[in-house]
């Protein structure tokens, strides 16, 4: 069985994916957001 490589790169959606055992998991960021938040979760 041949190496499959950490990490790939899709160029039809743009993103990257991790090899995690034998299966590709995006590999998503989120973003640091910060924003007041009014009372019951709503914004102010």
């Amino acid at each position: 069985m041949k190496e499959l490589p950490e990490r790939i790169h899709d160029d039809t959606n743009g993103l990257d994916y991790v090899l995690v055992g034998d299966y590709y998991i995006p590999a998503l960021r989120l973003t640091e957001e910060s924003r007041p938040i009014g009372h019951w979760g709503a914004q102010a």
